[in-house]
């Protein structure tokens, strides 16, 4: 969930690229953040709360590590920020996961005299490493030998005082090396190295990467050496700027109609043999976490709708209880945005050693979802920074939307009709923003919003009140319009925005909105036109994938509140982008 990154830089300037890449990275996690650079001796900076001014003398530099973090142990402190170091100061660490057993090794080191600091299970980390230095082992195999000690995920980048190298490892988070003309770059991932980086290096689990005046790659258990290949990357796809937008969030709610467009561009071959494995399956799995499962969730409607088969979707974390039902006929498809949600990576796990193929929808290239998967589907999406995903929920479902239709033959129609609805998202938005952003400044002081919707919209709904409630931090609860009455209607009082979504006048929810007025709610209808029980009125124009669209002036509803309720849209409290812990 935190960011990491390390700099070998022959110009020395590790300082500066540290701080770059940090800032890039820093929506991973802004709780704290830190850096450690050998100048004269091993110096360390840290700071709480977002990335701030960093001093010109820690702009120098040959080696160093730098972290922005997403706190799990321990409270957000400057004495818990990373990155941590060893009782003789002379190891620096960073560490993006969660080390499961740390309580037994602190037990072990501290009967070593090592004494600790902080509340963080990172701090191991550095103490091993100075265990392993004490008794003569080289920093690389000091670093290595510890590592076989540790229990749970983790990547890490770690520095000496009396060494010239950037250690690096991981193993079930997240690592790549950027190659640079004169600078070597470990990093969580591409966008705080790709603006600096030709090629990169993607280091796999239980992979250890040392730089110097080199790149080698070890294994952490055996100790041999690796061969890994570089790749050329295409720095376009990693570079983000807000665009003139006062948010990423706006920008990137403007961005969907492209987003749409860019995820219709895909080989025939490939999208041919995805339908021809779905074909084949006895059974097909949908598997994502958060925003990823709504868009499971409406993929299910769409295989069962366009394709006339079952798709279950199933939250990533429970897909353990399904495993009785996976075969080796058996299909998951995985949706991740990042391609490193641990509760996905570790459900593919759990169905690959079950026999299964594993299909997966991605938006970052080389990412390990991709690299563990028998197909990968790019979402290109393009960089997506605000933590909220929006466009890329909506690539999302145009992928599903058009692999369901692959399967009956139907994928060029689909394209075309995908192309319709990236069409109209331009004057949605034009239409409606205005509208969201008066709802926002009338409702900013709510303390509870209800979304329903019928059908598909149903899924829209659950996904509306996610957004609500991430950027707003308004209680927020969607459902089926038809379970108002069995519960939910409890809770409407007078004054309380019910926002119903439905794709025509004779759409049951209407009834709903009916009742729910009824008891004093104030109804926003998203609607391709106006009814009289409609207190407000938003705008979607009616299309075959209506629940893609209305889920628009519901982003901008969230965003507008989050920014009257003076909230960093991009930056929600608790939240990071990509969800590389369990």
């Amino acid at each position: 969930m935190c960011g990491i990154i390390g700099v070998h830089s022959l110009a020395g300037d590790a300082g500066r690229l540290i701080y770059d890449g940090l800032k890039r990275l820093e929506y991973r996690g802004y709780d704290s953040w830190g850096l450690a650079l050998k100048l004269n001796s091993l110096k360390i900076y840290k700071r709480t709360g977002r990335i701030g001014k960093l001093p010109r003398a820690f702009f120098k530099g040959h080696c160093g590590i730098g972290h922005t973090r997403w706190a799990t142990h321990g409270k957000i402190s400057v004495k818990n920020a990373h990155p941590h170091v060893s009782q003789n100061r002379m190891v620096a660490v960073v560490h993006n996961g969660i080390i499961e057993n740390f309580q037994e090794l602190r037990a072990f080191l501290k009967k070593h005299g090592f004494t600790f600091a902080t509340e963080t299970d990172t701090e191991v980390i550095p103490m091993l490493i100075e265990f392993y230095m004490r008794r003569g082992l080289l920093f690389r195999e000091a670093v290595r030998n510890a590592l076989l000690h540790l229990k749970g995920s983790y990547a890490i980048v770690a520095v000496a005082d009396n060494e010239d190298s950037i250690i690096g490892a991981r193993n079930g988070s997240p690592l790549v090396v950027g190659l640079a003309d004169n600078a070597f770059l470990l990093a969580s991932d591409l966008n705080a190295i790709a603006t600096h980086a030709k090629r990169a290096i993607f280091i796999d689990d239980l992979e250890l990467v040392e730089a110097n005046s080199g790149i080698k790659v070890f294994n952490v258990k055996t100790g041999h050496e690796v061969r890994k290949q570089a790749r050329k990357l295409n720095t376009t796809l990693h570079s983000a700027t807000k665009n003139g937008f006062e948010h990423y969030m706006l920008k990137e709610i403007n961005e969907q109609g492209q987003a749409i467009k860019n995820a219709c561009v895909q080989s025939d071959e490939l999208i041919e043999s995805t339908a021809g494995l779905l074909n084949a399956a006895d059974k097909i799995f949908i598997i994502a976490c958060g925003t990823s499962f709504h868009a499971a969730l409406l993929g299910g409607y769409f295989f069962a709708k366009v394709a006339n088969i079952p798709a279950t979707a199933v939250l990533a974390s429970e897909f353990p209880n399904f495993l009785t039902l996976v075969s080796k006929k058996s299909i998951v498809i995985a949706i991740s945005q990042s391609g490193e949600t641990a509760d996905v990576l570790s459900a593919v796990k759990l169905a690959k050693k079950a026999g299964a193929r594993v299909i997966s929808i991605v938006n970052v290239v080389g990412s390990s979802l991709a690299r563990q998967s028998d197909l990968n589907i790019m979402m290109n999406a393009g960089p997506e920074i605000c933590v909220l995903a929006t466009k890329s929920y909506i690539a999302q479902l145009s992928l599903l939307y058009l692999i369901a239709n692959a399967v009956v033959k139907r994928t060029e129609q689909a394209k075309q009709e995908l192309t319709k609805e990236a069409s109209l998202i331009e004057s949605i938005i034009k239409n409606n923003n205005v509208k969201a952003k008066k709802l926002a400044l009338r409702f900013k002081d709510i303390t509870n919003i209800f979304v329903i919707g019928k059908n598909e919209n149903a899924v829209t709904a659950l996904e509306s009140a996610l957004k609500i409630k991430e950027v707003s931090y308004i209680h927020a609860e969607g459902f089926p319009s038809a379970e108002l009455k069995h519960g939910p209607i409890a809770l409407i009082e007078k004054g309380v925005p019910v926002i119903v979504l439905c794709s025509n006048m004779n759409d049951e929810s209407i009834n709903n909105a009916i009742e729910a007025k009824a008891r004093g709610a104030k109804i926003i209808g998203i609607a391709p036109e106006k009814h009289e029980c409609f207190d407000y009125f938003m705008r979607v124009p009616n299309s075959r994938l209506f629940s893609m669209l209305s889920i628009i002036p519901v982003q901008l509803f969230a965003y507008h509140l989050a920014v009257a309720r003076n909230l960093d849209p991009d930056k929600p409290r608790n939240l990071a982008k990509s969800v590389t812990v369990k």
